[in-house]
């Protein structure tokens, strides 16, 4: 073998030396930011989970109109909860109303478009007393009621 040959077989035995030295550190750091990336995922897996669809709550103002009780009768007024889809969000909102105990039966609803571009909901029962439930522009609600 000559020193031109000698030469180049150490050369070449050091070089796969230093390149496996690299690749063994290579792997080694890979190894640690694979576990450092599962253990991240792990821990942030529930900060990534789909949240459910949040509807906001609505400020809603009461307005009356007409005589407070539609039947004069001595019983107590009736605590009831409408519930109405808003038409910007499709979320029920619960509208909390007072209705007089002459109110027997299921309202009749209607839906439509008043005054401002507003949409409105209106209950009505069979004694004549009912409720307006308006949508302002804002998300937030004016609920009207009316007595006779």
């Amino acid at each position: 073998m000559s020193v031109k040959q000698a030469l180049l077989a150490a050369l070449s035995l050091t070089l796969f030396a230093f390149v496996a030295a690299q690749a063994a550190d290579a792997r080694d750091n890979s190894e640690g930011v694979r576990t450092r990336l599962v253990s991240l995922a792990k821990t942030n897996l529930g900060d990534c989970a789909p949240q459910p669809v949040c509807c906001p709550k609505p400020c809603i103002t009461y307005r009356h109109r007409g005589p407070k009780l539609c039947c004069g009768c001595c019983e107590p007024p009736v605590q009831t909860v409408l519930l109405v889809k808003d038409p910007c969000t499709c979320c029920p909102v619960e509208v909390s109303v007072c209705l007089p105990a002459c109110c027997k039966g299921e309202p009749t609803v209607c839906c439509g478009v008043g005054f401002l571009g507003r949409d409105v909901v209106n209950y009505e029962w069979c004694c004549g007393f009912s409720v307006r439930i308006a949508f302002k522009h804002s998300g937030d609600l004016i609920v009207t009621t009316w007595g006779r």
